[in-house]
């Protein structure tokens, strides 16, 4: 190759990273195929071109590329990064873990290998593996944002057995140690909260200038797989209410301020229900979406709605406020928006929106794309531990923020020496309208 043709080349390259960097994918993916014709020998862009069909879930394309990277060069740290990434949602867990471990024996540093093997030990239900791995990748990377976001929501439902030389670990033990637990029987008031919040700082302190973790939502989680991510994808494709959605209900708990919130958190971490419903509590950030604090307990059925809201009203109630707004709603908020009949649920219920049989075949649409772009096999899952992980202190220190920057004095009886989040800062700045308290 000539001087000339190399400068061709390298800036053709150079083309494909930009619109790859800019969401054209496909774009990018003709750039490189293009490329590829006269260029069968460059391992780089073999690569390339397999990063770019795994964005697309072209997967046999992307092995077939990165297959060609490799016997190129066969010491290729990344290529089998990536094939590790295709099959794992191919859902063939042996060739997947043999990749990553073959990309971290090649290269004993190599961060995005052990993380891709945490991933898939924690999809396996092997936690203790998963979080040796994610601390693994961040020892050899302390920046690595994903691992560090991995190992932080493991510790939501498993606790490691192993002694851990990670600042994430040891700060999530230092919390267990310290913290106090309140009991529904007993009234949480302010002092509580500032001294709890106490310990939470003092235990992320080490933590929280090198870990980015933009959580809001704080969940008590069961086994139970809503698939809320396949239901919006069929909404926001076709703005049609999945079927299953219309068996969904939530008993809406709206908190006047961060205060309440945080004694919220508490109610919902040691209620026990009958059937152990997936709750979580908020701070809103949706644009469309009116509102600052919720809590949701979700339901299936309106006859356990109503159960459940008998059942929580009272200890709302004593806990919290006589006036603490508590309504039972169907579905997601943003459901009711398109289409606002669906919303309505001051009637007989045989008088509800019923679902559209002929959007049945959309929602299929839907599911044939997903079993094509991912074939993993199921998750295996754990109920949320009780009790405050070090994901919990994280996120509640982002409400403090969110109460701040909305105008919501409360805060300061919580604590005003909380660690401050530009992300937060900048999402909020933009619907100040809607979140009035």
């Amino acid at each position: 190759m000539t001087k000339k043709s190399e400068n061709n080349f390298q800036q053709s390259i150079q083309e494909i990273i930009i619109l790859y960097k800019n969401n054209l994918v496909k774009e990018a993916n003709l750039k490189s195929e293009k490329l590829l014709e006269d260029n069968q020998n460059s391992f780089f862009l073999l690569n390339l071109n397999g990063i770019i069909n795994i964005t697309l879930k072209n997967w046999e394309k992307a092995i077939n590329s990165l297959n060609k990277a490799l016997k190129k060069k066969p010491d290729y740290v990344e290529a089998y990064n990536n094939l590790g990434i295709v099959y794992n949602n191919l859902g063939e867990t042996k060739k997947t873990i043999e990749n990553f471990t073959k990309a971290t024996a090649l290269k004993k540093d190599y961060a995005n290998g052990y993380n891709g093997l945490g991933s898939v030990y924690n999809d396996l239900g092997k936690w203790e593996k998963a979080i040796l791995n994610y601390c693994d990748a961040i020892r050899y990377d302390t920046k690595h944002f994903e691992a560090k976001k991995n190992l932080i929501n493991i510790l939501s439902y498993y606790k490691p057995t192993s002694e851990i030389d990670n600042l994430i670990v040891q700060a999530d033990k230092k919390l267990q140690k310290n913290i106090f637990h309140f009991k529904l029987s007993n009234k949480i008031n302010n002092l509580d909260l500032s001294n709890f919040f106490k310990v939470c700082e003092d235990a992320i302190k080490n933590i929280i200038n090198e870990t980015i973790y933009n959580e809001t939502q704080i969940y008590r989680r069961n086994t139970l797989d809503l698939n809320c991510k396949r239901h919006f994808k069929v909404f926001n494709r076709f703005n049609i209410i999945p079927e299953y959605c219309f068996g969904c209900y939530k008993v809406q708990v709206e908190p006047r301020n961060v205060v309440e919130l945080f004694k919220l958190f508490f109610i919902f971490d040691n209620l026990k229900l009958p059937n152990n419903n997936i709750r979580k509590c908020m701070t809103e950030i949706r644009p469309q979406v009116k509102g600052a604090y919720k809590g949701l307990i979700y339901c299936s059925s309106l006859d356990e709605a109503n159960q459940t809201m008998n059942i929580i009203t009272p200890i709302l109630k004593k806990q919290i406020s006589s006036n603490i707004s508590i309504t039972i709603r169907r579905g997601c908020s943003e459901f009711g928006i398109a289409h606002p009949t669906f919303k309505e649920i001051d009637k007989k219920p045989n008088e509800f929106m019923k679902y559209n049989k002929e959007w049945k075949n959309k929602e299929n649409i839907i599911d044939e794309e997903l079993s094509l772009e991912n074939q993993k096999k199921n998750k295996v899952v754990k109920d949320t531990l009780l009790g405050v992980s070090i994901s919990d202190a994280l996120i509640m220190n982002n409400w403090l923020n969110y109460a701040s920057n909305i105008g919501d004095k409360s805060f300061k009886k919580i604590s005003e020496n909380f660690y401050h989040s530009d992300f937060l800062k900048k999402l909020i700045s933009s619907q100040l309208k809607n979140r009035s308290i």
